[in-house]
């Protein structure tokens, strides 16, 4: 019964509006999905409504169908092989209303009956998903193991903050706190970086990997100078290449 009340409610509803157009056969269109080489097919059921004076053109079925499909793409675009439900359901909602198409007064909505894909591109769109999704999880494995790798350096060459992450997550075992602690140092004595005694002549050097060619000569005029007033004319000479290449001038022809 509710099945007829439709049906002749849409027939009167043709009776009284001569410039809608009746439901014909679906079409079946293939739709462009988010892989531009991979198509979804969509069986659309489609009205056209003529909203100009006098007789609706005989080419308003067609130019209904061409905006119905221009609708459809905008949205199964966004969608690859593997989301036929999804994009049905999308569908229904996107091309429920009433539009224009463009400026010809013609008026076209449609029902999605229903989409489907070729079984073997959206078998090969899935693998090619579920890759995708393996990597990602890959990378974020690989991010967090660095992230951890990095925390556990930095406590190997500070034994007292890694003393004190333990003793955080141990404070009922005060009594093996300072055992841990010389674990902590027995692992920088092992591990952590060797460091290099400073020496003058090491600390010359970092200075003038900055220096500029003024600090430079006032740097060579200094030195040579105090190694003059103590007789070792010998360093004078070394050092004055050095100090003029670090400086950029150029040596003594």
């Amino acid at each position: 019964m509710h099945h007829r009340r439709l049906a002749r409610a849409f027939r009167e509803q043709l009776a009284a509006d001569p410039h809608r157009g009746a439901v014909g056969r679906p079409h079946v269109v293939a739709l462009r999905s988010a892989d531009p080489a991979l198509r979804f097919e969509a069986k659309l059921f489609v009205e056209c409504q003529w909203s100009g004076a006098g007789a609706a053109p005989p080419a308003a079925r067609e130019i209904a169908a061409e905006g119905i499909i221009r609708r459809a793409e905008k949205v199964s675009q966004e969608r690859t092989l593997t989301e036929c439900s999804r994009l049905h359901g999308e569908l229904a909602i996107a091309l429920l209303r009433w539009e224009l198409v463009e400026d010809t007064k013609v008026r076209a909505r449609a029902h999605c009956a229903s989409v489907t894909a070729d079984p073997e591109l959206a078998s090969a769109v899935a693998t090619r998903e579920e890759a995708a999704r393996r990597q990602v999880l890959l990378s974020w494995q690989h991010e967090q193991r660095e992230h951890d790798a990095t925390r556990l350096r930095s406590l190997i060459v500070d034994p007292l903050r890694a003393t004190a992450w333990w003793f955080a997550d141990n404070q009922d075992k005060i009594e093996e706190l300072s055992e841990v602690a010389k674990v902590f140092l027995d692992l920088r004595a092992a591990l952590g970086p060797a460091r290099e005694e400073d020496t003058a002549g090491r600390v010359l050097d970092e200075f003038l990997d900055g220096v500029d060619s003024a600090e430079g000569l006032r740097l060579q005029l200094y030195l040579q100078r105090v190694f003059g007033e103590r007789g070792r004319s010998d360093l004078v000479e070394r050092i004055d290449p050095v100090l003029r290449d670090a400086a950029g001038e150029p040596g003594p022809s």
